[in-house]
């Protein structure tokens, strides 16, 4: 007997089981801390926008999370992957609960996922932009059913120039009780409130190879509230079906060409339909540098697809740095928002008069979206947070107690810088300068204006993670705010 290969194969005991057990389980968990103090009315914007409502707006607050992952390889192409994950907060309006909890099915470059998860952007920087216009993460996040890409995946027989990027959905709101409580406490603020929407949500993004001198992207991404319960003091509580049949009707925007007559005004088209259209072009300018021009136009309905809506969009250039090692400056945004347009101030439909009015209106204007407002949904938001773009006032800012958006023509200049100072420690710079004109239909007596800005340190070492963060904000918007802000987290693996 060879003793020597007897022995070589001892010792490597360990390694091929180490080896088997990373292919088949691996179990990892996230422990939390992070505080908010300061000066002013609210937690300083910088710090609580785009993060999923994890931070409180309201001033001098804190937070514990603690977050457990599991993850099962059958095979390298197929894994099973699970998250729990907890909060527990201090003075906010959510005291504790359940943030993320999800089991997502991949195969190759596709999932199946159901539960409530954190999403990312799809084509913006998560860290640098000032968020998208319909899938956004600036809300708690919407536990759904979805299938899709979890990247761009290369369609085969195109030499690897063409890839996409899918995704699509089906979920449930889960602030019912929070809008009725809202409703009741906002002391005749409001007129009318919704509860048990459904959501549907779907994107796709095709582009060119990135890895091209130059390359394209062109892409929409469509999210719709459906079914439910809207109560109005004028006309009491309405009730819209979520059968089947409305869950493939929701797909495209159908209406209801007599929705006069019906006593369904609302329902001109089924559903609160929201989206954004994008065009990116990039350029490598060399194998590390990276710059992205794009437009992510908004739309909902007809006329913001045909671009009625003006200059409304994010115009943005993106700097990307795909060097290894140390860099100054990893990224770069600058961006400028505008939502003044709506495809003009008038709504002019002879579909919502009835005989003899409805034949003599032979003019026909689309404007007036009112951009993430409803008259049955009341609003795109998710307790309370905008789900698409934060630089549209979310309705928790809303002093009166109004649970629409009260300022939703906007424009505004974004800018955000990360990079590298040493091995372990990194910074992140975001600034927003706002002006708000209201509502077409309830202009505010004078613009608004803010300017927002955040400095923040990362120190990485090891498992552990520590940030300081000092932002502020100027203007009448959110007031004079001043916030600092600590965070610390420790990623630990079990298995």
């Amino acid at each position: 007997m060879d003793y020597r290969r007897y022995l070589y194969t001892l010792m490597l005991l360990p390694t091929l089981a180490v080896a088997q057990d990373s292919l088949s389980t691996h179990v990892s968990y996230d422990l939390t801390a992070e505080t908010a103090i300061g000066t002013g009315d609210y937690t300083a914007y910088q710090l609580v926008t785009n993060r999923n409502h994890i931070l409180a707006t309201r001033p001098n607050t804190a937070y514990l999370r603690g977050a457990v992952s599991i993850e099962h390889a059958f095979n390298p192409g197929l894994v099973l992957s699970a998250t729990m994950d907890a909060i527990g907060s201090i003075h906010a309006d959510h005291k504790a609960y359940l943030q993320q909890y999800y089991a997502n099915l991949s195969w190759k470059g596709f999932f199946i996922e159901a539960g409530s998860r954190e999403q990312q952007f799809v084509v913006r920087d998560n860290q640098l932009s000032s968020g998208v216009f319909a899938k956004g993460n600036n809300a708690k996040p919407i536990p759904q059913v979805h299938i899709g890409t979890n990247d761009f995946w290369t369609v085969p027989f195109t030499k690897e120039w063409l890839q996409v990027n899918f995704d699509f959905g089906y979920g449930k709101f889960m602030d019912s009780s929070f809008r009725e409580d809202q409703f009741f406490q906002s002391g005749g603020a409001n007129q009318q409130y919704s509860k048990g929407a459904y959501y549907h949500q779907k994107h796709l993004y095709i582009r060119t190879n990135p890895a091209k001198p130059f390359f394209v992207m062109v892409g929409i991404e469509h999210v719709a509230q459906f079914g439910g319960t809207s109560y109005s003091i004028f006309d009491g509580f309405k009730e819209k079906p979520a059968n089947l049949k409305d869950f493939w009707n929701i797909i495209l925007p159908i209406g209801d060409s007599n929705y006069f007559e019906n006593n369904a005004i609302e329902d001109w088209v089924y559903g609160n339909h929201i989206g954004q259209m994008t065009m990116q072009l990039g350029w490598n300018i060399t194998k590390g540098h990276q710059v992205q021009a794009y437009l992510d136009n908004p739309f909902e309905d007809g006329s913001g697809i045909r671009k009625g809506n003006g200059w409304d969009g994010l115009w943005g250039i993106q700097y990307n740095n795909k060097l290894a090692g140390r860099q100054y400056v990893r990224g770069a945004v600058v961006e400028y928002f505008q939502s003044t347009n709506q495809s003009g101030p008038l709504h002019w439909d002879g579909g919502d008069w009835p005989e003899p009015i409805r034949s003599q209106i032979t003019d026909f204007v689309t404007g007036n979206d009112n951009y993430y407002n409803h008259l049955f949904y009341n609003s795109y938001a998710h307790y309370n947070m905008a789900i698409g773009n934060a630089l549209i006032l979310s309705p928790i800012y809303n002093k009166e107690g109004y649970t629409d958006f009260r300022d939703n023509r906007v424009k505004a200049w974004h800018v955000g810088i990360n990079g590298e100072l040493t091995s372990h420690l990194s910074y992140l710079v975001k600034g927003s300068y706002r002006e708000g004109w209201g509502t077409y239909n309830n202009p505010l007596p004078q613009k608004h204006h803010s300017f927002d800005a955040m400095l923040q340190g990362i120190y990485q070492i090891g498992s552990w993670q520590v940030s300081a963060a000092y932002a502020f904000d100027k203007g009448n918007i959110y007031g004079n705010c001043s916030t600092f802000n600590f965070k610390i987290n420790y990623h630990g693996k079990i298995l």
